[in-house]
C-alpha cells in the first residue's frame, strides 16, 4: 500500500511467483566450467538454453503477435484463450515479438497460471521504430517493465527484433539505453541484447545472464547459438507479400535427418528463436470478409501488377492480393502441379478444398522442420508465429481470434496447431526419414520405455502401411 502525493492511499494487488531462471550460454555440466565462470561477465559459445530452477529445458513454443490491429478490440477473453491453446499444443514458452505491441495483463496472467515462459521483446524492430534515449521513452521503458515484473511467466528481456546490436553504431544505444534502462528496474531476470544475439562481452553474469549493473557491451565476433529463419513464403499470385512468379521447393518428405550426433546440454546447441511456412486460414474463417463471388485463392478476378521488394504494392482490385502471402507453391509442392484453371476457380467447394491444401501443406512443412531441429541439438525451438492478426495468408497455427463473422474466440487451430498436440512438440517422439533412419528422442525430465510402431502413409490415397514395430 502506498500514498499518493495528496496523502490517500494507493493499493495494487498482485500475484507473484517464484523460480529461478538462467539462460545459459557456456557448458554448465563442466564442474570446471562452473568453477572458471564464477564471478565472471559476458556470454560464451557453446549455445543458448534455458534453466528453470536447476531443470534444463527443452523450450518449444512460438511467437506472439498482437491479436487484432484495433487495440480497442483487444480482450481479456481471446488473450487467455489462445494461451490455453498454446498450453493445450505443448508449448512451454511464448516469445511477445518486438515488431508488436506490450499485451495486456490477460495475456500474462495466463502464461503464469499456464506455466508458460515468455522471452519478451521491448517494444522495437529498428526498421521504422528504433529507439532514441529520450525522457519520454525511458519513462515508456520503466513503466512496461515495472507494470510486468511481478509475472514469473516472463523469463527472458531482449532489446528488440532483428536488430544486430554493434556497439559504436546507431544499433548501440539497445545496449546503452533500452537494456540499461530495463536492467536498472529488474535485476532478476536474464537480459539479452536483441532476437536473435550472440551475447554479452560484459554487464551480465557468465553462468546465468543476470545483469551485474556494469556496462552492458556486444562482443565483435558473433556466434550462431540463437537463429532466424528460413521461412517458407508462398508465391505463384501477384499479392502484397510473396514472389508472383511460381517459385517451387524441396517438400523434405520424407525427412533428410541429420547424422547421429551425440545431443543434450553438455554439447553445442543452438535456440532457433523464428522460422516458419505460411498458410492462408479455413473457409469458415475466410469466407466471411470475402463477397461469395470471391470464394477462390484468386478471387475469380484479373491479377494485381504487384512490384516491390519485401513491402511490395499492387496496382489493381483483386481482393486476395491484399492477403498478404499466395499459397500457390505451397500446394503443388505438396499435392502435384495443379489442374488447368483449379487455382482460378471459385465456388464454395473449391476454395474449401484450396484452403484445407494449404493449411496441410504448413502442417506439413513445419513438422518436418522440426523434426529435423530435433535430431540436432536445438534446445530452444519457437515457430513465427502463433496467431493471426486477420483473415490472410499469414504464418500462424491459430486463426484471428476476435470473435466477429467467422471466427473463434482466441482463434480456430489450424491442422499444424492439432499436430504440435499430437506428436510434434510432445517430450519423446519418434521419428523417420530419408533411407530408412530412424531416431527416438526424450526431452522429457524422466526416463521412459515402451515400443514403436513405423507406418507409411500415401498423401493420395490415404493408405498406411504398417513397416515395422520394435
Amino acid at each position: 500500500k502506498l500514498c499518493s502525493s495528496g496523502g490517500s492511499p494507493v493499493t495494487v494487488n498482485r500475484t507473484v511467483g517464484f523460480r529461478y531462471v538462467a539462460l545459459v550460454t557456456g557448458n554448465d555440466t563442466d564442474p570446471s566450467f562452473v568453477a572458471r565462470a564464477s564471478g565472471r561477465e559476458g556470454s560464451g559459445s557453446h549455445g543458448m538454453l534455458l534453466r528453470v530452477n536447476g531443470v534444463a529445458l527443452f523450450a518449444r513454443g512460438a511467437n506472439v503477435i498482437p491479436t487484432d490491429e484495433l487495440e480497442g478490440r483487444w480482450s481479456a477473453a481471446a488473450h487467455a484463450e489462445m494461451v490455453s491453446s498454446a498450453a493445450a499444443a505443448r508449448f512451454n514458452m511464448l516469445r511477445v515479438w518486438g515488431g508488436g505491441a506490450f499485451l495486456p495483463d490477460a495475456f500474462y496472467d495466463a502464461c503464469d497460471a499456464r506455466g508458460l515462459l515468455v522471452y519478451h521483446d521491448m517494444q522495437y524492430a529498428q526498421s521504422g521504430h528504433s529507439p532514441k534515449a529520450t525522457a519520454t521513452q525511458e519513462a515508456e521503458l520503466r513503466h512496461a517493465v515495472r507494470r510486468l515484473a511481478s509475472h514469473p511467466s516472463i523469463a527472458v528481456w531482449d532489446g528488440c527484433n532483428e536488430c544486430q546490436v554493434v556497439m559504436g553504431t546507431p544499433t548501440g544505444v539497445y545496449a546503452t539505453f533500452v537494456m540499461t534502462v530495463v536492467a536498472s528496474e529488474d535485476a532478476s531476470r536474464a537480459v539479452w541484447p536483441s532476437c536473435p544475439a550472440a551475447g554479452w562481452s560484459s554487464g551480465v553474469r557468465l553462468l546465468d545472464a543476470l545483469p551485474t549493473g556494469r556496462p552492458l557491451v556486444t562482443p565483435k565476433s558473433r556466434s550462431r547459438i540463437e537463429t532466424h529463419g528460413p521461412y517458407q513464403h508462398g508465391s505463384g499470385f501477384a499479392a502484397v507479400n510473396g514472389a508472383s512468379r511460381l517459385a517451387l521447393f524441396p517438400p523434405n518428405l520424407p525427412i533428410k535427418l541429420p547424422d547421429a550426433a551425440p545431443t543434450g546440454p553438455a554439447h553445442p546447441n543452438v535456440f532457433a528463436s523464428e522460422f516458419g511456412a505460411v498458410a492462408m486460414s479455413s473457409f469458415e474463417s475466410m469466407a466471411p470478409t470475402l463477397a461469395p463471388k470471391h470464394w477462390g485463392l484468386h478471387a475469380g478476378q484479373r491479377s494485381d501488377n504487384c512490384s516491390g521488394g519485401f513491402e511490395r504494392r499492387c496496382e489493381g482490385e483483386n481482393v486476395m492480393a491484399e492477403r498478404n502471402y499466395p499459397c500457390d507453391n505451397m500446394i503443388e509442392v505438396y499435392f502435384g502441379r495443379a489442374p488447368a484453371g483449379y487455382l482460378d476457380a471459385t465456388g464454395e467447394a473449391v476454395f474449401r478444398r484450396q484452403l484445407y491444401q494449404c493449411l496441410l501443406a504448413q502442417a506439413l512443412n513445419v513438422k518436418s522442420n522440426i523434426e529435423a531441429r530435433r535430431a540436432r541439438n536445438e534446445l530452444g525451438i519457437l515457430v513465427w508465429q502463433l496467431n493471426e492478426i486477420w483473415p490472410t495468408g499469414g504464418w500462424g497455427s491459430l486463426e484471428y481470434g476476435t470473435p466477429v463473422a467467422g471466427q473463434v474466440l482466441g482463434g480456430r487451430w489450424k491442422p499444424l496447431h492439432y499436430l504440435y498436440a499430437r506428436s510434434v512438440f510432445a517430450d519423446v517422439v519418434a521419428v523417420c526419414g530419408e533411407g530408412g533412419a530412424c531416431y527416438v528422442k526424450n526431452d522429457g525430465p524422466r526416463p521412459v520405455a515402451g515400443r514403436i510402431a513405423v507406418r507409411a502413409l500415401e498423401f493420395a490415397s490415404g493408405v498406411v502401411t504398417p513397416l515395422a514395430a520394435v
